[in-house]
Parts: C-alpha cells; structure tokens; sequence
C-alpha cells in the first residue's frame, strides 16, 4: 500500500476541514469529508454498486464535491432514461470533475451525489449522467449505510439543499 507524504495528507485533513460546516467546527467532520468518499469507493469493489437506479425520482438531490463545497441540485430523466443531475451553482475554473456516485440507502431513497476527480471506475454501471459546472460526466450509484460515511453533525448532504 502507497503511503501518502506527510504535505499530502495535511493537506487533505486541510481540505476536508475546509468542507467542514463552521458551525460543526469538529475535527471529525474533517476526517469524515476524506474517509466517506474512500468508503463509497471502496463499496464499488464490495458489491454495493447499482445496475438500475431503485426508488423514485426525486425533483432535487444535493450534490458534494469530495472534500469541497455542496451545491443544489435539480434531477430529471435523460434521453437514455437515466437520470441528469444538474447542479446550481458557480464551479472554480480550477475544479474537474471524472464522475459522480448517486447514493441512496437501504431503503432506495436517493440521499445525493458525491462528484469525484477521478476517473471513473472501470466496469461500474452507468446510471445517467451529471452536468457540473461545463462538464458532463457519468453518474454510477452505490447503495450504503450513511452512518458509514458521514457524521450527523456534519452531513454530506444537507436537507438545505433538498
């Protein structure tokens, strides 16, 4: 296993405490905003990873750019039948974006989309697309136990944004 210098990973803890909410303020919330996008990554490889998207449409979905900022978003059916998240919001020209994971729990209902820059992973299913910033890239989904990636204190995905 790669092991990260230690610039690189204050750096993340940086980023991920950047993310924070203030008012969270913990230093957990930092951990959280790095691991949790680790945990639905690595739930790709352990099975949780959708082939069809469960659950209804929803008319909004949150969208969190890992270890960045959060955004509204509208969601609706695209030409294929999949779903087109799109975001509101102002992007950083410097931001890219590879992909996005739709995360719904273990009752199917979507709780948002996390955007990676990545590129995506290799033999997940397509479940739509995302339309972030200029950029149009695809959305995969993976089901999961939030408890597993967030802190209720600080949650990737605020009802706000619902």
């Amino acid at each position: 296993m790669a092991r990260l210098p230690v610039a690189a990973l204050g750096a993340l803890l940086g980023a991920g405490l950047a993310a924070c909410d203030k008012s969270a303020g913990s230093v957990s919330c930092g951990i959280d905003a790095i691991t949790g996008p680790l945990v639905v990554k690595q739930s790709f490889a352990k099975g949780a990873a959708l082939a069809e998207v469960p659950g209804e449409l929803p008319a909004t979905l949150p969208i969190r750019l890992v270890a960045g900022p959060a955004w509204h978003g509208t969601v609706a059916r695209d030409s294929t039948g999949g779903w087109l998240v799109t975001m509101h919001g102002t992007l950083s020209k410097k931001v890219r974006v590879g992909y996005g994971v739709l995360i719904f729990d273990y009752h199917d209902t979507a709780l948002g989309v996390l955007a990676y820059d990545a590129q995506t992973i290799r033999g997940a299913t397509g479940l739509g697309r995302l339309a972030i910033g200029d950029t149009i890239v695809p959305l995969l989904g993976v089901r999961i136990d939030p408890a597993a990636i967030q802190n209720a204190k600080c949650p990737f995905f605020p009802d706000s944004l619902r």
